[in-house]
């Protein structure tokens, strides 16, 4: 058995690539997560939120009584299937200027969308919603789930008939200008050539106030966006409106109640975090059992989602709904517990907190 001094020689005198993982590793997974994972997935978001825009442009021109509500919802579908495929990422410039929580406020327990909502268009008067104006107030107005609101349920048939039809089209059309104009915003600040955020990530510890000191920092908060992308469906996602049992459940918790897609959010969040880790992680996992066992929850996860025959907000309530999402809620806080306890030591990582405290 080693003496505590000769521990404390070998540390001091061992090559740092035996401490661990030499520096190219890390440089590997951040520029194959960068290129391959996040990059892509901006592209998507953009190009979703534009066809948004256009849509709602579109919708908006048409006589009231004539407009096509279903065309409406399916470019909404299309832009929150981008937005859960990058929602975890959230360092870089969706952090800034509160990004994030302006496009998607959520969870919301004290229903303060709907009150501001509710305020807003009672003040409305004739004036219009300016989408510059609704950037830059309440976070709970102007993004996702305001927009969700207003083109799904009860409220769908409002812009099709009654005298706030034309108001709450102009809202609409400023929430999908808002949101196209911060993920334009974000993708440019990501690709900037010299001074982007892709760049300080793929070129640590360069000029005088660097972003990241050395990769494994970097490669420290794509860690984080892998597990926040298996917290955000296991603890937020599935357990809220889940509860203890069927009569403890409460369906207007899931995150897309009113659209019935949050199980669909749930599964393009463990494809992204799924993919994600296959991209960047999986081949620098050098103990091939991990990364198989990895590999096994993750497959778990997902075909247990794939199997829940019906949309989250009913099933918590269901007999044969519940027990398929009980199982759902068990295979992602395996996979959850999984990742945070052996990944880490496998990357050499320190993990003191993760990218949802504070929530």
């Amino acid at each position: 058995m080693h003496s505590p001094r000769l521990v404390l020689f070998l540390l001091l005198v061992l090559p740092e690539s035996a401490m661990a993982l030499e520096a190219k590793t890390y440089d590997v997974i951040n520029r194959v997560a960068v290129e391959g994972h996040v990059l892509p997935r901006y592209d998507g978001l953009a190009t979703a939120t534009a066809k948004l825009e256009q849509t709602v442009r579109v919708f908006c021109a048409a006589p009231v009584a004539g407009r096509k509500i279903e065309t409406l919802q399916q470019a909404y579908h299309d832009t929150a299937d981008a937005w859960q495929d990058i929602q975890h990422v959230r360092f870089g410039p969706i952090d800034l200027f509160f990004r994030s929580q302006r496009f998607a406020f959520w969870p919301d327990p004290r229903n303060t969308i709907g009150k501001q909502m509710a305020e807003l268009i009672a003040k409305h008067a004739k004036g219009a919603v300016d989408a510059d104006i609704l950037g830059r107030g309440s976070v709970a107005v102007q993004g996702l789930p305001a927009l969700e609101r207003i083109i799904f349920g009860e409220d769908a048939k409002k812009l099709q008939a009654g005298p706030d039809a034309v108001f709450r089209c102009g809202y609409m059309a400023a929430i999908a200008e808002n949101l196209h104009g911060m993920v334009r915003e974000t993708r440019q600040e990501w690709r900037a050539t010299d001074k982007g955020f892709a760049a300080q990530m793929l070129n640590p510890g360069q000029g005088s106030d660097p972003r990241y000191r050395d990769a494994q920092e970097a490669t420290l908060d794509l860690f984080k966006s892998l597990y926040t992308a298996i917290e955000l469906a296991a603890d937020h996602k599935l357990a809220r409106p889940l509860g203890a049992s069927a009569d403890d459940a409460r369906p207007r918790l899931a995150e897309s109640w009113r659209s019935e897609r949050s199980l669909r959010n749930i599964q393009r969040n463990l494809a992204a975090a799924a993919d994600l880790y296959a991209t960047a992680f999986a081949t620098q996992v050098t103990d091939k059992s991990l990364d198989t066992a990895i590999r096994d929850a993750f497959t778990r996860a997902q075909t247990s989602a794939a199997a829940l025959p019906m949309p989250l907000e009913r099933a918590v309530q269901d007999d044969a709904g519940r027990k398929q999402a009980e199982k759902l809620a068990a295979d992602t806080l395996a996979l959850k517990t999984m990742v945070m306890q052996r990944l880490p030591a496998a990357l050499q990582i320190a993990v003191g907190f993760n990218a949802l405290d504070g929530d």
